[in-house]
């Protein structure tokens, strides 16, 4: 495997245990178990950050004007990337979101 390849297998590894943990998580706020909420957010943070810094690493060789070769595995890596970026945007409102109707719920009773 070469250098590419192993960039972009890095980026979809950490990538895919980001979205795992987040779906997790949207899963748990719709139950309302928000107890492990935080701390799965946290860690498909710190894998996101993982797969940045790889990519940063990628986008900062190609800057430093070393051609990269184009490959479609490392395409598909930052397209998983992106949308584990937007799920993990959007479970944070999705929490946030099942807190408040929780609460009003409650009063309600």
């Amino acid at each position: 495997m070469d250098g590419i390849e192993q960039i972009a297998f890095e980026m979809i590894s950490n990538t895919g245990e980001a979205r795992s943990l987040l779906m997790k998580v949207i899963d748990d706020a719709d139950k309302g178990n928000f107890d492990n909420c935080e701390a799965d957010f946290k860690q498909a943070n710190e894998c996101l950050k993982t797969a940045q810094n790889v990519h940063l690493k990628l986008i900062s060789s190609e800057a430093d004007q070393k051609k990269l070769p184009f490959s479609i595995l490392l395409v598909h890596a930052e397209d998983q990337m992106m949308a584990a970026e937007l799920i993990r945007d959007l479970a944070q409102y999705i929490v946030n979101l099942n807190k408040k109707l929780i609460g009003l719920e409650d009063k309600t009773k």
